[in-house]
């Protein structure tokens, strides 16, 4: 028996006329780390905010930890132990500091206060930066203030959308060298990624999406070798 940290099954999802999703099925285990890829439009960020209960699906079943959350809440599912990273969305004239004290409003002082102490702790950057307004943060950093900002609520799992877009490579290294941490720690995470090339890089497994649906899965180290699959399926080619 699978003792699946999220599970997603059958999911269908709509915007007004227009389906999104078609009977997706995706789980994430205990301390796994998962990628989701495929080209663009087909349903990767859609089924983000599905799984984060900013957008209610149509049909199928959501399961955080083991407990049906497709009608709950997203502020609930937060509570339940899930964090969403997505863009590098921050309030630019406020400092960075401020910007995570904000992010602990539904904890107890003392819970926010240790939170923003241990994100401060994680990221020695932004510490030195503490005092700056977000604004005059590089993109690489204000990422860095994204993730800063989910961990205060010390998530079970964490939802990462297009972690490296518009980041320099070296950039993208040190994020994913944070991730690779924090997934140590025992968080699962999931990593919606329009580049193959880093998600192949982090991830115990590898979900591909195609029109809305899940079209193949693999482990990395499976396709090392093979390019021409990898190509096809982040072309929306079956292979």
């Amino acid at each position: 028996m699978r003792n699946d940290v999220l599970s997603a099954t059958g999911i269908d999802c709509s915007y007004g006329p227009v389906q999104v999703l078609f009977g997706v099925d995706l789980r994430v285990g205990p301390g796994e780390l998962v990628g989701l890829c495929g080209p663009n439009g087909v349903g990767k960020s859609t089924l983000l905010r599905v799984l984060s209960g900013l957008h209610r699906p149509t049909a199928g079943r959501v399961e955080l930890f083991g407990a049906d959350v497709t009608g709950v809440s997203a502020v609930r599912r937060v509570r339940l132990g899930l964090a969403t990273v997505v863009g590098q969305a921050a309030f630019g004239s406020l400092s960075v500091l401020d910007n995570l004290r904000l992010h602990g409003y539904a904890l107890r002082p003392a819970q926010a206060h240790a939170g923003v102490d241990a994100a401060l702790a994680v990221f020695p950057r932004l510490a030195q930066r503490a005092h700056q307004p977000a604004a005059t943060l590089s993109g690489g950093e204000r990422q860095m203030l994204v993730l800063a900002k989910a961990l205060i609520q010390r998530p079970r799992l964490l939802l990462v959308d297009e972690l490296s877009l518009g980041l320099a490579p070296i950039v993208v290294g040190g994020l994913l060298e944070m991730l690779r941490r924090l997934n140590a720690t025992g968080m699962s995470v999931l990593v919606v990624e329009q580049s193959v090339n880093v998600a192949l890089s982090l991830v115990d497994r590898i979900c591909f999406m195609e029109r809305g649906a899940i079209a193949a899965e693999h482990r990395p180290q499976d396709l090392a070798a093979r390019p021409e699959l990898v190509r096809s399926l982040m072309l929306g080619g079956h292979a």
